[in-house]
């Protein structure tokens, strides 16, 4: 398998440490792309010019992220991943969706902050940071329901506060969440996600 992928991604890197979680790490070949550049070939892996994106064995190319995770969780892994139990199934894909919804607001704020400063929109910047505010907030009422279990709600939880940190540092994410600075503390301990640490000088 192949996982086009950017380390400093926070979509990759659930793939990423998902696939090291279910002890799939020797059999993703991770390839690191620029999915803006068209010379690069991957618009036609996939047309949407988002990673990450995986070729599986068979050559099916899978995308997006949770798509991802479920199919290596389910198809290539040994399942534990996403639980049995239909409600908890659920309320774990109903956390990726949160998780998501955060990075792509953060995403937007950093998109936005790309362009000369004279076309950024102010108004926008503080709609997309109000909004990954309130789902931070609605993941720290959440921390009982996945604190004790890895899963791919959690390793969503994890990634989405470290590119959090890495890209927006200025604002402070976790100091009035205190369940969730607790739980984070303890999770960044784990094997895999000290392996898919991003690219700090990127």
């Amino acid at each position: 398998m192949q996982l086009y992928m950017s380390a400093n991604s926070p979509y990759a890197r659930k793939a990423r440490l998902v696939a090291y979680e279910l002890g799939l790490h020797d059999s993703v070949k991770m390839v690191e792309v620029n999915p803006r550049d068209p010379s690069t070939g991957f618009w036609e892996i996939n047309p949407l010019a988002k990673i990450p994106a995986l070729m599986t064995n068979s050559g099916h190319i899978i995308y997006d992220s949770p798509v991802i995770c479920e199919y290596l969780n389910e198809v290539e892994g040994d399942g534990h991943l996403l639980s049995q139990d239909a409600q908890e199934r659920w309320r774990t894909r109903t956390l990726v969706a949160l998780v998501d919804g955060v990075l792509d607001a953060g995403m937007a704020v950093r998109l936005e902050n790309m362009r000369p400063e004279e076309e950024r929109s102010a108004a926008w910047i503080e709609k997309q940071l109000a909004t990954a505010s309130r789902g931070m907030d609605t993941i720290e009422e959440s921390v009982p329901e996945f604190a004790n279990n890895v899963d791919l709600g959690s390793i969503g939880v994890a990634c989405a506060i470290a590119w959090l940190q890495l890209r927006h540092g200025d604002h402070d994410w976790l100091s009035n969440r205190p369940q969730l600075s607790d739980w984070y503390e303890e999770f960044v301990q784990r094997d895999s996600f000290q392996k898919t640490l991003p690219d700090q000088t990127r």
